[in-house]
C-alpha cells in the first residue's frame, strides 16, 4: 500500500494564481545580498530571505522530524566547516521526504537534503563529498555573486518557491504524514537559481580541498558523481543533476586527486548507516511495498531492522517497532531514541525512561534525551539554549508538556506559538501569543512579551524585504 503519495492535484492552478499575484505586487526591489556580511543578523537581507523560506519549508508535511538524524548531520558538518570561512556560522539543516534526489542550499546558510538522495549515497565519504560541495556554495557566496549579475533570477525563485509552499500549506491532498510537493513546483524554484558550470566546478574543487584539509576521503566526491551518473541512466530526470550542471570535465575533475589514507580509511560507518536508514525509513512510505523497499536498499541487518522499526513507529505501530528493535545486536543513539519513543507510545513509559536514564548517565546534557525525559515525566526541562531549530523544537515541546501539566495555559501557549512561528505559521503564532499575553500571570508576562516582540521584529524585517505573509497569497 502506498502510504505517502505525491500531492499534485491543484498545485498547477495554485502556482499560476500565486505567480501572477506576486509578479505584480512583490519583490519590486531585489535586496542587495552583499550589503551585510553578518549571515545571521536581521540587518542582512540574505539571512532574512533564507530564514523566511526556511521557516515555511519546516512547516511542510514533508519534514523529516527524527532528531538523532540531525545530530549526526550536525556532527558531520562540524568536520567540514572549520576548513571554511563559515567556521563560526550556524548552518541550519532541514531533511525532507521526497521521491526526487536532490540537495541544495539557500541564502542565509540553510542546507536541505531530500530522503531519496540516500538511495545513491551508500557510504559516509560520499555523504561528506555532498556536504563539502554544498558548503562550498555557501562559503563562496554563489547565490549572492550570481544575484549581482541577474537580479531577476532571485525574484523568479521566490515566486516559484512561494507557489509550492502556498499549495502545500493550503492543504492540497489529504495525506496525514507527508506532502511530496517538493519534487514538483518547489524543485522548479531551485532550477531558477542553478549555478553556472564554472560555479559548480568551483564548488567541486573547493569542496575537495575541504575534505583533504579535514583528513576526510577526497575520493568520496568521485564516488558521489559516479553514483549520480550511473543512476541518471535509468531515470528520465535526476534532479540533482538538473540543478547541478555536470559536463564531462566535472567528472574528470573528480579523478584529478590521488586517493590518500585518511582518518576514515579504517573507520566503521555505523552512525552513517543509521542516518541513511532514518531517511530511507521515511522514503519507504512512498513505496507500495515499504518493507521490501528497505530490504532492497539497506544491507546492514541492524540498520535494516532499525529502519523497519522507525517506519512502523511512523505509521503508529509502536509494538511492531519494538519487535524490530528487539532483533538488534548493537544499540546506539538512533536505536535508543526510537525505542524510548516506541515504549512511550505503547503505554510502557517506564521502560522508555529506563533507556533515557541510561543515556543521560553517559551524557547529562544531551538535549535529545533530556527533553524526551522531561516530556515523559512532565517535569520542568533543564534550562538550555540552542542555535539549531531541531533542538529548539524539542525544547519547546518539552515546555508545552510541562506547563500544560501545571495548568499554566498562557506559558504553554507561549511555547506553542514559538513552535508554530518556526514553521511559518505566523498568523496562528501571533494569535496564540496574544491569548497568552491577555491571560498571563504577572511572573510570566515578561517572558511572553519577549516572545511577542521577537515575532514583531522578525516580521518587520521581512516586511522591509516584501516578505509579508499577507502579500504572499
Amino acid at each position: 500500500m502506498r502510504l505517502f503519495s505525491n500531492v499534485t492535484t491543484g498545485l498547477t492552478i495554485l502556482a499560476i494564481v500565486f505567480t501572477s499575484t506576486l509578479s505584480s505586487t512583490s519583490f519590486a526591489a531585489i535586496p542587495d545580498l552583499e550589503a551585510n556580511k553578518d549571515e545571521r543578523a536581521l540587518s542582512n537581507p540574505s539571512y532574512i530571505l533564507g530564514q523566511y523560506w526556511f521557516r515555511k519549508l519546516n512547516g511542510s508535511r514533508a519534514l523529516i522530524d527524527f532528531p538523532p538524524a540531525y545530530d549526526y548531520l550536525k556532527d558531520a558538518l562540524s568536520q567540514i566547516l572549520p576548513q571554511t570561512n563559515l567556521y563560526n556560522t550556524t548552518v541550519e539543516m532541514t531533511l525532507l521526504n521526497s521521491s526526487q534526489s536532490n540537495a541544495f542550499v539557500i541564502p542565509g546558510n540553510h542546507l536541505f537534503i531530500y530522503s531519496d538522495i540516500m538511495e545513491m549515497i551508500t557510504s559516509e565519504d560520499m555523504l561528506f563529498g555532498l556536504l563539502a560541495h554544498e558548503v562550498a556554495h555557501l562559503d563562496l557566496r554563489h547565490y549572492e555573486r550570481q544575484n549581482k549579475h541577474s537580479g531577476e533570477e532571485l525574484q523568479k525563485t521566490l515566486v516559484m518557491l512561494g507557489a509550492g509552499i502556498a499549495a502545500a500549506l493550503a492543504g492540497a491532498g489529504s495525506d496525514a504524514t507527508t506532502a511530496l510537493w517538493l519534487g514538483g513546483i518547489a524543485n522548479q524554484a531551485e532550477n531558477t537559481l542553478t549555478y553556472s558550470r564554472n560555479q559548480e566546478q568551483e564548488a567541486d574543487r573547493r569542496g575537495r580541498e575541504y575534505l583533504l584539509n579535514a583528513g576526510l576521503a577526497p575520493d568520496g566526491m568521485t564516488k558521489l558523481f559516479q553514483a549520480f551518473f550511473k543512476q541518471a541512466l535509468g531515470r528520465p530526470k535526476l534532479e540533482f543533476l538538473s540543478t547541478h550542471p555536470s559536463p564531462n570535465s566535472r567528472l574528470s575533475d573528480s579523478f584529478s586527486t590521488d586517493t590518500k589514507e585518511t582518518i576514515l580509511s579504517n573507520k566503521a560507518a555505523t552512525d552513517f548507516e543509521f542516518f541513511r536508514a532514518s531517511l530511507l525509513a521515511y522514503r519507504a512510505g512512498i513505496e507500495d511495498k515499504p518493507l521490501s523497499y528497505l530490504d532492497q536498499k539497506i544491507q546492514n541487518n541492524d540498520a535494516k531492522n532499525f529502519a523497519k522499526g522507525l517506519f512502523s513507529y511512523l505509521i503508529q505501530s509502536p509494538d511492531r517497532a519494538l519487535n524490530f528493535l528487539s532483533k538488534l545486536e548493537k544499540h546506539n543513539q538512533f536505536t535508543d531514541y526510537l525505542q524510548a519513543l516506541s515504549y512511550a507510545a505503547s503505554d510502557q513509559a517506564d521502560k522508555g525512561l529506563n533507556i533515557i536514564d541510561m543515556r543521560l548517565e553517559l551524557e547529562p546534557k544531551n538535549i535529545l534525551f533530556s527533553m524526551l525525559h522531561a516530556q515523559l515525566t512532565q517535569s520542568k526541562p533543564i534550562t538550555t539554549t540552542s542555535k539549531y531549530l531541531y533542538e529548539k523544537r524539542l525544547i519547546w515541546r518539552a515546555n508545552i508538556q510541562y506547563y500544560q501539566s501545571k495548568n499554566n495555559i498562557p506559558m504553554a501557549l507561549n511555547y506553542r506559538a514559538q513552535l508554530d512561528f518556526s514553521q511559518g505559521k505566523d498568523k496562528t503564532a501571533r494569535y496564540l501569543i496574544k491569548r497568552a499575553e491577555n491571560d498571563a500571570q504577572n511572573s510570566d508576562r515578561n517572558t511572553i512579551k519577549n516572545t511577542a516582540e521577537k515575532f514583531e521584529i522578525i516580521n518587520e524585517a521581512e516586511k522591509q524585504e516584501d516578505l509579508e505573509e499577507d502579500k504572499l497569497k
